[in-house]
């Protein structure tokens, strides 16, 4: 009995369809909205590629997002009262 277990395992790991991290390829995207942008005096100028930005209001955050946008997060453990959970370059509305 183990010996049929063991091959049936076998058999289905060798069958599996290769993993793919964007699921987004196999389904299409839940929805390709975009949502309201940052204002662009918060955002970083054109080109800019560092991980982190620190905004005029002393906000700081960390870039994030999936592939086709830009969403950067604040880092809060310099948050104060004026700072926006996150800024949105480009984004996608089923997530925000």
């Amino acid at each position: 009995m183990l010996k049929i277990v063991a091959a049936v395992t076998a058999l289905s790991l060798l069958t599996a369809p290769p993993a793919i991290a964007d699921l987004s390829k196999l389904f299409g995207r839940a929805s390709a909205k975009q949502v309201r942008q940052t204002s662009p005096a918060l955002l970083p100028p054109p080109g800019y590629t560092d991980q982190w930005w620190t905004a005029p209001n002393n906000c700081e955050y960390s870039r994030a997002g999936r592939p086709g946008e830009t969403v950067w997060y604040l880092i809060i453990n310099t948050a104060h009262r004026g700072c926006d959970a996150y800024l949105v370059e480009r984004g996608f509305a089923d997530a925000y």
